[in-house]
């Protein structure tokens, strides 16, 4: 009996088998596909990516030099425009000029010798040094006497003081055509031309040379053997 059904069971499930087409048999169910879709690069595009911002990080590092440049450059120019080229001139003076020896009173046979004090003044904001300097002395014009003075430095914003010694060789003063009469008037009218050759060092890199010189009158008495002269110096400055 139960033998049967089974039979009959399975005829019932082979027909339903063979009733169904190859189209009409079950397929496997397709994945799901969720409504929200993610867009994922191919690596092609990511490198692309990388190599774009790669860029853009030079560009900025290659401005922000370039900018850090000429900031730099703009300092050296307002430097330079306020040290190596503003230099301001050194500064002059005869102070004094005495008598050591030797005196015209009598008569111009013998030489007299003079010590003149002078001074310069460096306004600077850096060393000013000097070579050795000459004072030369003359007479109407005639050239009657020199004298030099050591090398030295002028520190910034200092006044440094030198002496100078000359000679008014009496020989050359011989020849001056108005001599005779100064001595009635017991002055001798004496002019003198110092020149001063030297450089300044800014920030101990650039380097000025600097030319001073000095053009002064003093008055020399024949009786007493003093020397006046007054604040007639006329100084040019070649920088």
């Amino acid at each position: 009996m139960h033998s049967s059904k089974k039979s009959i069971h399975n005829n019932n499930n082979n027909k339903s088998n063979m009733a169904l087409s190859p189209d009409q048999q079950l397929k496997p169910l397709a994945p799901f596909i969720s409504s929200t879709h993610h867009h994922f690069a191919p690596p092609q595009e990511d490198e692309q990516e990388d190599k774009k911002n790669t860029r853009i990080r030079n560009l900025v590092l290659c401005f922000g030099c370039g900018t850090a440049l000429v900031v730099i450059l703009v300092v050296i120019v307002l430097v330079l425009g306020f040290t190596v080229y503003n230099v301001q001139e050194p500064k002059v003076r005869l102070n004094a000029v005495t008598l050591l020896n030797g005196t015209f009173a009598n008569n111009v046979t013998n030489n007299v010798t003079f010590l003149a004090d002078m001074s310069v003044k460096n306004p600077n904001a850096f060393t000013f040094r000097f070579r050795n300097t000459t004072t030369t002395f003359y007479y109407y014009g005639a050239m009657i006497g020199e004298g030099h003075a050591p090398s030295g430095k002028a520190k910034a914003r200092r006044t440094i003081k030198m002496n100078s010694t000359f000679e008014i060789i009496a020989k050359k003063l011989l020849g001056a055509p108005n001599l005779d009469r100064d001595l009635v008037d017991q002055a001798l009218n004496i002019s003198s031309y110092t020149r001063i050759e030297g450089k300044v060092k800014i920030l101990n890199i650039f380097a000025r040379e600097v030319m001073v010189e000095m053009n002064c009158t003093v008055v020399y008495n024949v009786t007493t053997g003093l020397v006046s002269h007054g604040d007639n110096c006329l100084g040019n400055v070649d920088i």
